[in-house]
């Protein structure tokens, strides 16, 4: 049987029907879930040429893939025994160009959905990010509760907090999408009055539960929106110029001017002080490798403590006194929390300026916003801001789950864009 490409819009339904149950679980699910979707995205993918942000992209993964072999944590390729359940794959570089080439897959499936198409796949798609939204309030306000019915299968101390902490992060993505549904496609006049009102219990959902990366997404997202609104030529270009500059800069930005910033002696919130100074130690490691970069989870070995840094514990202990045991706490914990930074340390300027030129280059080839459908301009320009916050704040680079969800998200953004293409507004 011959399937049309417009068939793949069912499979993205189908992973999005499944999002809000990876998204409880912490989230790891969504690479594999992103696997499956490419492997059927085979079937629709039609490659008629590479254009130059195409060209960079694949120049970036291939150069973090060849800076995994130089990495302090490189280890083999594959290791473990499928029947012991303890395979896996261990080369973070080749783990993150393996899912990006999968996105790839996905994006551009999703692109060959026949245009008008897929109204059923986005309302079902549509129900299972209110069902996540649902989910995600439910978590705010029953937490402690939830915490004690999972304990028996999952640490209510540290892993389950973790895992409602990311379900909050994943929903970040979707929220965009589900904001300009309510507001543009709602057959109700309240419709703009819904999407106000599930903006702001969004926002109190996510204060609620401590997650401050999602909360300052959400402001991002509805930064991003404002720029695509008022810049209908040349929003995108803005924002993803933005974006290249934020890379290209980061450690100065980040290292030197947070630095300046602490010199000052203004009060900071300590996440934020002891964040600044983890940025400052990730950037000395820039110089130490400013070409190439110390290869991908270098950051893994980078143990100093405050107490290695005299100036750093003095500092720390005469803001906050010492009852946070400073002495002892990791300057870098695992991971900078800052994707710019951390591709300058751990792929040198040539991983940094790849990255950069991509996301300028795929800026001014995207249509200007104006062109755009209302609810497919909105959430992109929305998913731009609150990838943002999250790259600046929370996961590490090399998180293959968090890119597997925001390939899926922009899927999703792809395939509405799609569908009214053929539909008038």
């Amino acid at each position: 049987m011959t399937m049309g490409p417009r068939t793949f819009a069912p499979f993205l339904a189908a992973i999005l029907v499944l999002w809000p149950i990876i998204a409880y679980m912490g989230a790891q699910g969504y690479t594999g879930a992103v696997a499956i979707a490419a492997l059927i995205g085979l079937a629709y993918v039609r490659v008629r040429g590479f254009r130059i942000y195409a060209i960079t992209i694949l120049s970036f993964i291939a150069w973090v893939v060849a800076a995994g072999f130089w990495s302090p944590e490189a280890s083999e390729f594959l290791t473990g025994n499928v029947f012991a359940g303890s395979f896996s794959m261990d080369m973070p570089g080749m783990r993150f160009g393996l899912t990006a080439l999968a996105g790839l897959g996905v994006v551009v499936a999703t692109g060959a959905v026949t245009a008008g198409s897929g109204q059923t796949s986005l309302k079902v798609i549509t129900i299972a990010g209110f069902v996540q939204f649902f989910g995600v309030v439910m978590t705010a306000i029953f937490m402690p509760q939830i915490l004690a019915l999972l304990a028996p299968i999952s640490d209510p101390v540290r892993e389950m907090p973790q895992n409602l902490l990311r379900n909050a992060t994943s929903f970040l993505l979707l929220l965009p999408f589900l904001l300009a549904v309510l507001w543009h496609r709602s057959s109700s006049e309240y419709g703009p009055i819904l999407a106000i009102s599930m903006f702001v219990i969004a926002i109190a959902a996510f204060a609620q539960t401590g997650n401050q990366t999602a909360a300052f997404g959400a402001s991002f997202m509805l930064i991003a929106m404002a720029i695509v609104k008022w810049m209908p030529r040349n929003g995108f270009k803005v924002l993803f110029t933005s974006l290249a500059f934020y890379i290209v800069a980061a450690p100065s930005l980040l290292s030197w001017g947070l630095a300046q910033l602490r010199a000052t002696g203004l009060p900071l919130p300590r996440s934020f002080f002891s964040r600044s100074y983890s940025w400052e130690l990730v950037g000395s490691k820039v110089g130490e490798a400013p070409i190439i970069g110390h290869g991908p989870e270098a950051s893994h070995t980078w143990r100093d403590k405050f107490g290695d840094h005299p100036d750093w514990l003095a500092d720390a202990t005469t803001r906050y006194g010492d009852t946070y045991a400073w002495e002892v706490y990791p300057v870098v914990p695992i991971h900078p929390h800052n994707m710019p930074l951390q591709v300058w340390a751990e792929t040198g300027m040539i991983g940094a300026l790849l990255a950069a030129f991509f996301l300028f280059f795929l800026g001014w080839r995207l249509k200007p916003p104006g062109e755009w459908p209302k609810v497919s301009r909105y959430a992109a320009a929305g998913l731009v801001g609150a990838c943002f916050a999250i790259c600046s704040f929370a996961y590490s680079m090399w998180n293959e789950a968090f890119w597997a969800s925001v390939v899926i998200a922009a899927a999703v953004v792809w395939l509405s864009a799609r569908h009214d293409e053929a539909v008038p507004e």
